[in-house]
């Protein structure tokens, strides 16, 4: 059991893993189908989830084999405003056996992982593929090795602060433990900056460009393999640790004078 989408997914739901939950707000974009695992032209404006629910029901259309269950929601981390997003399948006092998380803003990403922490879920956690495109410096590490990556850095700090005067949690070794968390990210320096907006958009005003209100609104370009090179590596380290063969990935390189 798993919960997350596209190319995670995608592959987690070839592979025999039996109850995806999918969770994302986002619809799918003529922009964005550079880089989605089964979206198509015919999609633009309908939730991603639906497209990978779609996808793979022609993948595995037996229920008794594949079960999707896609939430076109945003996860928030209010309890209130979230409802059952991260409840298990069928309730009861079980939980998912990981959970991958493909969220790209830090505070809403910071809440699920502080959740995932305090709950003892296991995570697999994908950071930034914006502006970055050498797939040779993709790693897997726990969440305070991660260096070069903007978003990991960003997100070491609010996890912290999240579960700082968390009565349940002692210290932070959580950072350190890959069992619990497990980060894939690329220390490859950035190789691009935020997109800029037209003088047409400029003209409209920003604040009508974001998915939502609070979220960032530029955004890095993508280069449509990034993301599905790093979707699958998360969806490898699930099926190895579900498959009972977890992986021991390499640490990642340091960074210094000689890393460019």
């Amino acid at each position: 059991r798993t919960w997350r989408c596209r190319f995670h997914a995608a592959m987690l739901g070839r592979s025999g893993v039996g109850t995806l939950r999918l969770v994302d707000f986002d619809q799918v974009t003529v922009s964005s189908l550079n880089r989605h695992a089964c979206a198509t032209l015919e999609d633009v404006g309908t939730p991603k989830v639906e497209a990978v629910r779609k996808f793979l029901g022609r993948v595995c259309p037996d229920g008794r084999y594949l079960s999707v269950d896609a939430r076109a929601r945003m996860y928030t981390g209010d309890v209130a405003r979230d409802g059952d997003l991260l409840d298990p399948p069928g309730g009861g006092s079980g939980k998912w056996d990981v959970i991958i998380d493909a969220i790209d803003d830090v505070p809403t990403k910071a809440r699920l992982l502080a959740h995932c922490v305090r709950n003892g879920i296991r995570c697999v956690s994908c950071m930034g593929a914006g502006g970055k495109a050498d797939f040779t410096r993709l790693h897997a590490s726990d969440l305070r090795t991660a260096s070069r990556d903007p978003l990991a850095s960003k997100l070491r700090t609010s996890v912290k602060r999240l579960l700082k005067n968390d009565a349940t949690i002692k210290g932070d070794s959580y950072m350190d433990d890959p069992d619990l968390i497990t980060v894939i990210y690329s220390s490859e320096k950035t190789v691009a900056k935020l997109a800029d907006f037209t003088e047409e958009q400029k003209a409209e005003g920003a604040d009508k460009f974001g998915a939502m209100d609070g979220m960032r609104v530029r955004v890095l370009p993508v280069l449509g393999t990034m993301p599905a090179v790093m979707g699958q590596a998360c969806a490898a380290l699930a099926l190895c640790e579900l498959g009972g063969k977890p992986l021991n990935p390499v640490a990642g390189e340091g960074v210094g004078r000689n890393v460019r």
